[in-house]
């Protein structure tokens, strides 16, 4: 699976903006992770209205 980076700021401005108007928005949180290791979490929403709710980000820049 590839994965790639996305603007981050955009990303959680985008989710900030989705929860502060949840009405019928379901929020799953799943976090995965052991001890003295690396996390993952992954965040599921449910109802989102529109297609993605105005979704729109990019590739990071690559260093």
């Amino acid at each position: 699976m590839t994965r790639t980076s996305f603007e981050t700021g955009r990303l959680l401005q985008w989710l900030g903006e989705v929860l502060r108007s949840a009405d019928g928005v379901d929020v799953d949180v799943v976090v995965v992770g052991e001890p003295d290791s690396r996390s993952s979490v992954q965040i599921t929403l449910h109802g989102v209205p529109g297609p993605l709710g105005g979704l729109e980000v990019r590739p990071g820049e690559t260093d």
